[in-house]
């Protein structure tokens, strides 16, 4: 499969990676349900660019996921874009230029999109966040690694008082640790450690940076998650292009006020109906209210204290996985 990695070294000419990545990316078959229509303005614009001599690299054919053709486009984009229009180096003529940009610019949208909903599947089980106030005084990536260890498929890192400077650092530990442990790690609210560390995505509540706003600092591939109280709020999240929604509380908790009453399994069960994405339950759940919740619609749990304030988060973390599965749930 052609590859966007080692194309770029200094016996090769930027126009000459340019035009690679742009004629691999265009022969990229989309799956039906995710059509990338400026696929088709990409091979439309190929003819009217100047061929380039081969690179010295084995073609082993298109690339064959949304992944792998977003890598192409990126790296496409990002050396279009240091293209000079008077040099001699760029073979293109300036309204060439602009059009070739603008479908690189769509098309990384429509890619991004499509890989985002391929990452759907990874919004299930336990969802844990990490807040350094809910650890009973513990070092927050030692609750982390008990979680993971415990069977949590997410991870949210939740620092509402320190410096982002401060913050950075464990980012970039609970990052590593679920690369390492096949989990997904999710900032809440700061969208650009999000993006500097490589995380899974960013989660947002209904007064934080809209939806639009994140997506222009997140990598395009970067799934984005919102906080809902009501119906309303939830099935707007999804039309602001949220990848996956939050709803709760569900039970009552003193983790985070919300200042209203808990929304209950019936309200849930309707949300459940609403959602077209996947739905994160929260709200002082724990494993012995956690059943109900799974069985009224929920992909994922999420709890705070349930884990961080539990005298071995570990054997806390592994009962909730429990709960889920038995009750039905993906773990």
């Amino acid at each position: 499969m052609t590859s966007a990695r080692g194309i770029n070294s200094p016996s090769q000419s930027r126009y000459q990676v340019i035009f690679h990545c742009i004629e691999a990316a265009s022969r990229f078959v989309p799956p039906a349900q995710s059509p990338a229509p400026a696929l088709q303005n990409l091979r439309d614009f190929i003819p009217s660019m100047p061929a380039a001599s081969a690179m010295a690299e084995t073609d082993d054919g298109p690339p064959k996921t949304a992944q792998q053709t977003l890598e192409l486009v990126i790296v496409a984009a990002n050396l279009l874009s240091h293209l000079d229009e008077a040099s001699s180096a760029n073979p293109l003529g300036w309204e060439t230029l602009a059009g070739v940009t603008r479908v690189l610019n769509e098309l990384t949208s429509q890619l991004g999109a499509t890989v985002r909903r391929e990452k759907a599947d990874l919004v299930r089980g336990l969802y844990v966040i990490i807040d350094p106030q809910v650890t009973g005084g513990r070092d927050p990536f030692a609750i982390a690694q008990a979680a993971i260890q415990g069977g949590a498929r997410m991870l949210q890192l939740r620092d509402k008082l320190r410096d982002k400077g401060e913050s950075l650092p464990l980012a970039r530990d609970l990052q590593k640790l679920c690369v390492e442990s096949g989990a997904s790690l999710i900032l809440n609210d700061h969208a650009d450690i999000a993006a500097i560390v490589g995380a899974a995505g960013l989660h947002v509540g209904q007064t934080d940076l809209p939806v639009d706003q994140a997506r222009r600092v997140l990598a395009p591939h970067q799934v984005l998650g919102r906080s809902n109280h009501e119906i309303e709020e939830l099935v707007e999240s999804e039309r602001m292009g949220a990848d996956h929604v939050a709803f709760g509380a569900i039970y009552h908790t003193d983790t985070k006020g919300v200042g209203r009453p808990p929304q209950g399994i019936e309200q849930l069960r309707l949300a459940r109906d609403a959602a077209q994405t996947p739905l994160v339950a929260i709200g002082g759940i724990n494993a012995e209210n956690a059943a109900p919740v799974i069985e009224a619609g929920a992909d994922a749990i999420c709890v705070t204290a349930a884990v961080g304030s539990a005298p071995e988060p570990e054997a806390a973390a592994a009962r909730l996985v429990k709960v889920i599965e038995e009750a039905g749930g993906r773990v």
